[in-house]
């Protein structure tokens, strides 16, 4: 004999959603928002943003102290041209470091905990396309990249129009400075940016990315060092080339026009390797992206 009692029905008012039908755009904003919140820490844990943050400061705060420097000896009336700011192509010697540093630490947040707790199947649970999910990860990072090599530049070009005698002849002299230290920094970012995440890609542990990423940076600079000063011949031309950091400082100063002229291989040489192996790898990310979302 049953113990069950009688069935009940509950009517829970289910109501069919009416509101707004988005497309794709707006999911690949959404993605790209989260993916800017993601780099700098935001919506987490104090000790999620002391790094980013720490490393985004090493950027930052130099340049606006040397202004700040800048502007109080110049006040001074005994020697004020004894110091001198560094050129725009010559602060990306400096920026470089902690901003290869900031992609190593930061980028692969954006896709390893996604790939480790199996939220790329929701993804693809969405008409969300594979392209449409890196893309928007990929732009995130680069956004903040570039604001990072950017921002200093631009304090460094609105000191120097402030500081000239004559504005309107500085600006007639120095416009073409603006989209310069815009290029340099869109090509220093599009670099990073790809590398990291391309790297991050093989694994779920952001560490084992960091490191990977730090490896290929330092090892190819030592390889690229050890073949410029210790062999000649196109074979040690073309391993110089390993060394991105390099590579990125030749190109800085060439789209400046200060290339120097003892390179191994010529600026414009190293511009177009980078802007092929950046390719190359954007294309290897987008086709690793879409095996692992529809793995």
């Amino acid at each position: 004999m049953s113990t069950l009692g009688p069935a009940e029905i509950f009517d829970l008012g289910y109501q069919p959603y009416e509101g707004e039908r988005r497309g794709r755009w707006p999911r690949r904003r959404a993605i790209w928002r989260d993916g800017i919140r993601t780099s700098l820490g935001l919506g987490r844990g104090t000790a999620a943003k002391i790094a980013p943050w720490l490393l985004i400061g090493l950027a930052l705060v130099p340049m606006v102290v040397l202004v700040v420097l800048a502007a109080f000896l110049g006040s001074v009336p005994t020697n004020p041209d004894d110091f001198e700011l560094p050129s725009y192509a010559e602060y990306f010697d400096y920026a470089l470091l902690p901003l290869g540093l900031f992609a190593a630490v930061v980028a692969p947040l954006l896709l390893c905990p996604d790939r480790r707790d199996g939220v790329l199947s929701l993804y693809a649970a969405r008409p969300i396309t594979p392209r449409d999910y890196i893309g928007s990860r990929w732009a995130a990072f680069f956004t903040v990249a570039v604001f990072v090599v950017c921002v200093p530049e631009l304090v460094l070009f609105i000191w120097n129009a402030l500081d000239a005698r004559d504005l309107g002849s500085w600006l007639d002299d120095n416009w073409d400075t603006l989209p310069r230290f815009l290029l340099a920094g869109t090509a220093v970012a599009a670099v990073y940016t790809t590398l990291t995440l391309f790297i991050a890609s093989f694994t779920a542990r952001r560490a084992y990315a960091t490191i990977a990423t730090l490896a290929v940076l330092f090892i190819g600079s030592a390889i690229g060092g050890i073949a410029e000063e210790s062999f000649q011949g196109g074979v040690a031309d073309a391993l110089s080339l390993a060394a991105i950091p390099q590579v990125l400082t030749d190109t800085v100063y060439w789209i400046f026009g200060d290339a120097p002229d003892d390179r191994p291989v010529a600026a414009p040489v190293s511009a177009l390797w980078l802007a092929g192996l950046t390719l190359v790898l954007g294309a290897l990310l987008l086709r690793r992206t879409t095996s692992l979302v529809r793995g």
